[in-house]
């Protein structure tokens, strides 16, 4: 409750604050400063704040990231003016392009101090660029500005980030000295009855669904004439009403279903009347014969992206009759430009008004795709059982299987091959598993942090896979595995560079390929971890990595498995597990 503050400054900081955990937004993830300290000072005195402290930027962007994430709600971010603001960019790429919302509170020089030469002191004025869906500029705390136009403000920045598109907003603080808190206060004249409860000054309503009854006529229409329909479910929206794997599947759009791995819905179906996913369709889409036959004559795509390529260009080339998208807000997502018709909408509100209206499905299709879907899960299974040496694809893959099925846990993909190797080898998870992974942009820059932030945020334990590369980039937020109640098992994959280029025709140049592309480092992790006090171990064979992975698992906290492995080995097991699908279906 706000009734006095020590001055003008901090006043404004406490009502930013408390409409902010008014509005549900009460993790902040704070990083130090002198221009920012009413601000923190301001969310450090809340009782009502979940705060986080991390000394580097971009570290403490991802980490909120992944508190957004796991929340499904704005997770808030406190720093000081100057390069600070801009060490925030890249999380709020990923942010926005991935449609995560984020409350930025960035504190800024007064207008006298700008252009002057000041001491840390930049632009800032929308420095995101459209990469936000909101910019606020706050003036300096003045006695001539009602404390109503803080709140509403504040109220109108939340709403931009939740309402669809959701993602990240910027609210600038400019404040002069006085930063720090004096002892003498000053009255609050905030309105009586906000002081009074707790409920935000404007609440706002927001209704997203565009669409009706009516307007979905016609796509039914056209499904129904169609045999061959396909439902590909991609990236799962982090606002946990915008798609429900348990809706989907009871509603039993169609068959098949193509479940990206980070979309929830590549589960084991538990009982026999559910859709059962195919989890393994990009070494699938190896074989000629495969795509031969997964040629729909339409496909209901709903989530997000997808993680394979492979999928997309296949789907680029059949150029289905029909292509239905279903998103909750206009952005365009037709990278192949394929789309034939657009929907508007959640995919809950859009598989609702369809459930009754199932298309008819060609019997012997559906059976063919589920049983090259088998036999593929039993080839992967007998050569990766054979394999004793520790390689990145039989690392996903038991990854994945030592899961516990009466647990809620997740999994973080870190980006470049290791999300790729699980899409590829994960199999069917359990329902409690949710993978997740920062597939707006794609970077490898924040995977740990990310991983931390949603662990801190859900309280579940996380297994965190990401390479060596990535490891390098965020090395830093060692530290956030360290929080309370973090318990993140990084699983380091270290090929001594970047795997992925082995698998791009610029391999084929050896005389730029290991110095440009490669890049090896020649380093390990051990003394990284000892410097972060985490607990560390190093396994050589499958069963060692097994013991070590229940070890960390057993120790309520965090610990680093580093997993050493050579670029060209998990080359040529992809190679041969890909080579083996594809002579199987041939003969099937």
């Amino acid at each position: 409750m706000i009734t006095d503050a020590p001055n003008l400054n901090i006043l404004w900081a406490e009502l930013i604050v408390e409409e902010l955990i008014r509005n549900g937004v009460d993790h902040f993830v704070i990083s130090p400063g002198s221009r920012s300290t009413p601000l923190t000072v301001a969310a450090a005195r809340n009782p009502r704040a979940k705060t986080t402290v991390h000394f580097d930027e971009r570290g403490a962007a991802f980490f909120a990231l992944g508190v957004a994430k796991a929340l499904g709600k704005p997770a808030a971010l406190i720093c000081t003016s100057g390069t600070a603001v801009a060490n925030y960019f890249p999380a709020l790429i990923e942010a926005s392009m991935s449609y995560v919302p984020l409350v930025v509170l960035t504190a800024d020089r007064p207008p006298e101090l700008q252009n002057t030469g000041a001491n840390q002191t930049i632009d800032q004025t929308r420095i995101y660029g459209e990469y936000v869906r909101h910019f606020v500029a706050m003036p300096c705390p003045d006695e001539t500005i009602l404390p109503e136009y803080v709140l509403t403000a504040i109220d109108h920045a939340v709403a931009a980030a939740r309402r669809s598109p959701s993602g990240p907003v910027h609210i600038n603080c400019a404040y002069r000295e006085p930063l720090a808190p004096p002892l003498n206060s000053i009255q609050s004249d905030a309105p009586q009855p906000w002081r009074d409860s707790r409920q935000p000054y404007t609440t706002w309503v927001i209704d997203e669904d565009r669409y009706y009854v009516d307007d979905m006529a016609p796509i039914i229409d056209e499904l129904q004439k169609l045999e061959r329909v396909l439902l590909l479910i991609g990236q799962e929206d982090c606002r946990k009403s915008e798609f429900s794997v348990g809706n989907t599947l009871e509603l039993g759009l169609t068959r098949p279903l193509l479940a990206d791995v980070t979309s929830s819905a590549r589960s084991k179906p538990i009982d026999a009347k559910r859709t059962i996913p195919v989890s393994n369709y990009d070494l699938l889409l190896f074989s000629p014969r495969f795509r031969d036959i997964c040629s729909p004559d339409a496909v209901v795509h709903v989530g997000g992206a997808i993680v394979s390529k492979r999928l997309s260009e296949h789907l680029a080339h059949v150029k289905p009759h029909i292509y239905v998208r279903i998103a909750p807000h206009l952005e365009r997502v037709d990278p192949c430009s394929i789309v034939t018709h657009r929907v508007c909408m959640s995919a809950v509100g859009f598989l609702a008004h369809v459930k009754d209206e199932q298309p008819v499905q060609a019997e012997s299709w559906v059976r063919n795709i589920i049983d090259f879907s088998r036999r593929a899960e039993d080839i992967v299974a007998e050569i990766l059982s054979g394999e004793t040496r520790l390689t990145e694809p039989l690392v996903a893959n038991l990854l994945c299987g030592l899961q516990p099925a009466d647990e809620f846990t997740a999994i973080f993909a870190g980006n470049s091959m290791p999300v790729r190797y699980l899409e590829m080898y994960s199999g069917l998870l359990h329902a409690t598993t949710h993978v997740i992974a920062n597939r707006g942009a794609s970077g490898i820059d924040g995977n740990v942090a990310t991983a931390a932030g949603y662990a801190a945020a859900s309280g579940v334990h996380v297994t965190a896979m990401v390479g060596d590369l990535a490891a390098l980039h965020d090395l830093g937020s060692l530290a956030l595995l360290k929080s309370n109640g973090v318990r993140v098992t990084l699983v380091l994959l270290n090929n001594d560079g970047g795997g992925i280029f082995h698998f791009l025709p610029i391999a084929e140049h050896s005389d730029v390929f290991e110095k440009y592309f490669a890049t090896p480092h020649g380093l390990h992790f051990e003394d990284a971890a000892r410097m972060f006090g985490l607990p560390y171990s190093r396994p050589a064979t499958k069963d060692e990595f097994v013991a070590a992975f229940q070890r960390a698992r057993e120790s309520g906290g965090s610990s680093i498995i580093e997993v050493v492995t050579d670029r060209e080995e998990n080359l040529r097991l992809h190679r041969r597990i890909g080579e083996a699908v594809v002579n199987a279906l041939e003969n099937l």
